[in-house]
């Protein structure tokens, strides 16, 4: 009984934790891990220009984007630190915020077509951490859809062969090589 509650006492602290930390911090390190992936399948300038266009694109939509400022990148060692967020940004809603980055999410890997790649989400979510991730799954956004998307494209443009087991109603879908 001791041990379930210690268990409960950490979920909490960590549930507590979570909660302080600003919007500021969650879109910064949202971004950064975004344009980390991006950068590793196109080039650092292509990466930090997709970002900053999103954001402009999305800005008529969510107009609380107009707080971030992304500085233009003069040197190969880019850091977190060329993203400014207002101090104004930590007053959006949560769930707002969810939807914002849910957005640049899908956005981004339509700006980056076929370079995204399969495994693009995977890839964004283990440079995000254990612990931001969670905090944007909270917000609502929902990294298994854009996975799903991608899967489903695959099968719409033929990169996946559907395959009846002829003893069930079962079938299978094999990645093909294209």
């Amino acid at each position: 009984m001791e041990n379930n509650e210690t268990i409960k006492n950490q979920l909490l602290n960590k549930k507590d934790e979570i909660k302080k930390i600003s919007n500021s911090k969650i879109i910064k390190r949202t971004l950064m891990s975004l344009i980390n992936v991006a950068s590793s399948k196109t080039s650092d300038d292509y990466a930090w220009t997709s970002v900053k266009k999103l954001l402009f694109e999305l800005k008529p939509k969510y107009s609380f984007l107009k707080h971030i400022k992304i500085d233009e990148i003069k040197v190969i060692n880019y850091s977190i630190d060329d993203i400014v967020v207002d101090s104004k940004f930590n007053s959006i809603d949560a769930n707002m915020l969810g939807m914002a980055i849910q957005d640049i999410v899908d956005l981004l890997k339509k700006y980056l077509g076929k370079k995204a790649g399969y495994f693009f989400i995977q890839e964004f979510k283990s440079v995000l951490g254990d612990k931001y991730y969670t905090i944007i799954k909270n917000m609502g956004v929902d990294l298994r859809l854009v996975e799903l998307q991608n899967e489903l494209a695959g099968v719409d443009t033929g990169q996946f062969k559907i395959k009846d087991s002829g003893s069930s109603n079962i079938a299978f879908i094999k990645k093909t090589d294209l």
